[in-house]
């Protein structure tokens, strides 16, 4: 079973055919061409990092002695495509007022979306997305009655 986010259309309340189904998995053709899978996707920002990324792996691999270096680093970069690359084009749409209404666990997009659709005509609550809580008990940087604050690295400690 694949995991689908479902995302709105911006002003759009119930499912309508402008929503997009997005698999929450792994883009064989991200991996394949991250470029051109950014820009087909219209990821501008992210295609021209890319490009940059793979102009200096270029630089690097044309060196005799930095060749490996230029190979990992062209590979490491399909690869964080291939991963991560859906989950920034989920960002991109909901920074262009998209919403992400519910996720759907299902073998293919498009019975992803009849699920999706048949909840909202039964009145069911989709499963919200998880968000992080706040901390409840915030670092302090002083305590009544304590010592003189400090830290090593990120970890506060308590001089006396």
């Amino acid at each position: 079973m694949t995991s689908y986010l479902v995302l709105a259309s911006p002003g759009a309340e119930a499912p309508d055919e402008r929503s997009v189904v997005v698999n929450d998995g792994f883009a064989v053709w991200a991996f394949l061409a991250p470029v051109i899978w950014l820009l087909f996707n219209r990821m501008w920002l992210e295609a021209v990092a890319a490009v940059l990324v793979l102009s200096v792996a270029a630089l690097l691999a044309a060196d005799a002695g930095l060749a490996v270096v230029g190979m990992a680093v062209s590979l490491a970069l399909s690869l964080i495509t291939a991963l991560e690359g859906r989950n920034w084009r989920v960002s991109a749409l909901q920074r262009r007022g998209w919403r992400l209404v519910d996720l759907v666990e299902c073998d293919d997009p498009e019975t992803a979306f009849e699920i999706h659709a048949a909840r909202v005509l039964a009145g069911e609550k989709a499963p919200a997305p998880h968000k992080h809580k706040p901390n409840p008990y915030p670092l302090a940087l002083g305590r009544p009655g304590g010592g003189e604050m400090g830290s090593i690295g990120l970890v506060p400690v308590e001089r006396k």
